[in-house]
């Protein structure tokens, strides 16, 4: 296996692209090397990855080796084929939001794909984290979602097509890591020590309550035995590359055929850690944290309604003739993707809190106790809208739970809301 550098990147380009034009380059960057910001390197440690520029293109290649580049942690080379099938299928299905790939090396575990950052876009939590808006950015990936998702799904599918697609993205090498981690062994980890221990008991006495309990594996169950179409099943903000008018969606090596609500709850999730960070984080004003403030909520709403529709549009223009004008059928759809996302987004949330991986939507709070603030609003919100998440009909309504335990948290009390928090 041929591992790649600097040194001999571009004759290997050469070789394997004789159609483009290497004779000026004008930049070779390695993710990690330090020759770029936290925020041009973005939060992932997994794999290799090198950017080549050239007057007339940018390229992304990306390596996989068995030992991760941050962690050191052994990993399966398979991924990185899958990967690369995986965009290959949702860039046929969704051009505009997926970047373009170009070849895969088996032998070495390469591939090497269009850069994301082309036309000003940009890492969307690290512009988020800077109060930046982009009143597209949920329209976009509802878009994005409704189309891979359901052109990946049975309802459109033949039915032996759907089978096959199900077991080339089995991904079972993988899958355990979001399996486990994300639903189980994560809850067990420490926090970060320097917020406290009453903070540590604190987020234990939610963690371990057996009511919640019970819907971590209520929807992990759900997430490992609903095979409903392909996911990307990791769509963070550190995966969203965007701009004012675009987006392009990267990092898919976590892609299985799972549940329809998976991937809208993940991001939200993400963004409510954006929301209640910006809660305490430093803004130019209060004018402009009120609006940052709405439009992370508007983007919510936005996603949903956006997913929704378009998949119901899908649905009526391509569906098998089978799902057709089944009474009630379309509005099951939509209500189990409002209650099993809200209830993802809890966990998904909770994630970004725990364990002692550094998490940039909390660590741009410099002032200790408003981190802990913001994270302890965070798990309340996650214990809130677990629960009430089953009397929601419409997407507003998780909307105003999130006002609503923002409204009565008081910083001198937070303990108390463990095992109180509800409406009254």
């Amino acid at each position: 296996m041929l591992i790649l550098d600097k040194t001999n990147l571009i004759p290997y380009l050469i070789e394997r692209m004789p159609e483009t034009d290497f004779s000026h380059i004008e930049s070779i960057i390695e993710i990690g090397d330090g020759s770029q910001s936290a925020e041009e390197d973005g939060d992932g440690y997994v794999n290799f990855i090198f950017i080549v520029k050239t007057p007339d293109t940018s390229l992304v290649i990306k390596q996989s080796r068995e030992a991760s580049r941050m962690s050191g942690g052994q990993m399966t080379l398979t991924r990185n084929h899958l990967e690369y099938d995986a965009m290959k299928l949702f860039y046929t299905i969704a051009p505009d939001y997926v970047p373009k790939v170009y070849f895969i090396d088996d032998e070495n575990k390469v591939f090497v794909m269009e850069d994301a950052s082309e036309s000003g876009r940009k890492i969307s939590r690290f512009q988020l984290n800077q109060n930046r808006i982009f009143q597209k950015l949920g329209e976009q990936c509802g878009i994005y979602l409704a189309d891979t998702e359901f052109y990946t799904s049975e309802y459109y599918l033949s039915t032996d097509d759907f089978r096959r697609l199900t077991c080339r993205f089995m991904n079972e090498e993988m899958r355990p890591i979001m399996e486990n981690g994300l639903f189980l062994t994560k809850f067990d980890t420490d926090y970060e020590p320097a917020l406290g221990d009453e903070f540590y008991q604190f987020a234990k006495s939610i963690s371990e309550d057996p009511k919640y309990l019970a819907e971590r594996h209520k929807l992990r169950h759900y997430y490992m035995t609903h095979a409903e179409c392909l996911i990307h099943a990791d769509l963070h903000t550190s995966n969203l590359f965007t701009s004012e008018d675009s987006m392009k969606v990267i990092d898919m090596e976590f892609t299985f055929c799972g549940p329809f609500s998976y991937d809208v709850g993940y991001l939200y999730g993400n963004l409510l850690s954006q929301y209640t960070a910006a809660c305490y984080r430093d803004f130019s004003s209060e004018k402009e944290r009120l609006e940052f403030k709405a439009y992370i909520l508007s983007t919510i709403v936005d996603l949903y309604h956006s997913y929704t529709t378009r998949f119901i549009s899908n649905w009526n223009q391509d569906a098998k003739e089978i799902y057709r004008n089944v009474p009630g059928l379309q509005e099951e759809f939509k209500k189990n993707v409002l209650l099993d996302a809200s209830g993802y987004a809890s966990i998904v949330n909770w994630f970004r809190v725990a364990g002692n991986i550094a998490y940039p939507d909390f660590d741009m709070i410099t002032d200790l106790n408003k981190k802990r603030d913001a994270m302890a609003l965070s798990l309340l919100i996650d214990w809130q809208i677990m629960f009430h998440r089953y009397e929601y009909t419409d997407i507003q309504d998780l909307i105003d739970d999130v006002l609503f335990v923002e409204r009565n948290y008081s910083s001198d009390n937070w303990k108390e809301h463990a095992s109180s928090c509800s409406k009254k």
